[in-house]
């Protein structure tokens, strides 16, 4: 047989083969012709045929749908799954001397809490039997302070408001709630909103849309607590602003209680998980209870039993919006507290989430029953 002959038949010649890649032909039983050399042919052939099942399973399980499932693995020294302060310590529990330390950390901050929460209230209680500018300064400093850490956290995430056009817009609204009255408030935040995209119109910085956006919530948001100072000009300043603060106290604290006795349902798992209806209303009875017997006291005579009790549900519904507005904001920014202002409390921003939604409602409620 000629060269000839084998290259038209699809054999690889043995001495072309050895030449061209080095390899020795080895005979294999039942494969190939007589003499046992292979042929391309040959070998595809038997390749396919050994194959083609394998084939077809990797086909068939590729097809079907898998479910992922978790796979629990055991871990020398951790029996439980949780790893606690024996696992950590090699099996033993923290000393006597750490155990001190932790409830001497847990009492210092606990003790920073109440001192801290006392100075607070008693500006407030102060500037309140005060009156007039005193009043208003504070809640002026309140809103400086809680939109300056508003925008301080929005910059560690990125985003560059004009704080200082922020903070100029918060103390001409309270201002302007002073001596002007309930339009100068929106007045001064569509003048810095004019304002501030005048600027961006006028300079080349980065993201002028989101900037300015964030900006003017801050301005908005925390500016809604002018409306104290318009509640506070009204015929009993004292009384009023006290029904409010200790409403809203009693019915978040109300709620934090029934929430943690008896709460399953949550309220807003997405953007407060640890928020329940049962905390919800259960923090609406308790102010409403506690509305009810201010009423019985002289000072709150001239709102009475009624309209003491629609005031209550009204804190008891935005109230919580309120703390859910803060809390959908923490959650997109990535932040626990919007700052530290407040020793042991966290940011301005954090103690009077629900105030800014509460006050404006309660304002435009007692100008609905004639008590301003």
């Amino acid at each position: 047989m000629t060269d000839q002959d084998d290259n038209t038949s699809g054999r690889i010649p043995p001495d072309e083969e050895s030449s061209d890649s080095g390899a020795e032909v080895v005979p294999l039983p039942g494969v190939g012709d007589d003499e046992g050399e292979i042929t391309s042919e040959d070998y595809l052939t038997a390749t396919t045929e050994e194959y083609r099942d394998l084939a077809a399973e990797v086909s068939r399980a590729a097809a079907e749908e898998w479910e992922q499932q978790a796979v629990a693995a055991t871990l020398p020294g951790v029996e439980s799954g949780l790893v606690g302060f024996e696992d950590m310590a090699g099996g033993e529990g923290p000393t006597e001397e750490e155990l001190e330390v932790l409830e001497q950390a847990a009492a210092s901050d606990l003790l920073l809490r109440v001192v801290s929460g006392l100075i607070i209230f008693g500006l407030f209680l102060g500037s309140l039997l005060l009156g007039g500018w005193w009043f208003t300064s504070f809640v002026i400093l309140v809103m400086v302070l809680a939109v300056g850490e508003l925008y301080a956290t929005l910059r560690s995430r990125g985003y560059r408001p004009l704080a200082l056009f922020g903070l100029i817009g918060v103390v001409m609204v309270g201002v302007g709630a002073q001596n002007w009255g309930v339009v100068s408030i929106g007045g001064w935040v569509a003048a810095i909103a004019l304002v501030t995209i005048l600027f961006y119109s006028l300079t080349t910085r980065r993201n002028p849309l989101e900037n300015a956006a964030v900006t003017l919530l801050g301005l908005a948001w925390v500016g809604m607590l002018a409306f104290a100072i318009l509640i506070a000009k009204g015929p009993h300043p004292v009384s009023y602003i006290l029904f409010i603060v200790v409403v809203t106290a009693l019915n978040d604290i109300g709620a934090y209680f029934f929430g943690r006795a008896v709460g399953s349902r949550k309220l807003a798992p997405v953007v407060s998980p640890n928020k329940t209806v049962e905390g919800f209303f259960g923090g609406l009875i308790t102010g409403l209870v506690a509305a009810a017997v201010m009423a019985t006291f002289p000072a709150w005579e001239d709102i009475g039993l009624t309209r003491a009790l629609i005031t209550a549900t009204v804190i008891g519904i935005v109230g919580p919006l309120g703390d859910l507005a803060e809390s959908a904001v923490k959650r997109d920014l990535g932040v626990k507290d919007m700052g530290s202002v407040l020793p042991g409390h966290g940011g301005m921003i954090d103690r009077i989430d629900a105030f800014l939604f509460v006050v404006p409602a309660v304002y435009v409620l007692f100008r609905g029953f004639g008590l301003l």
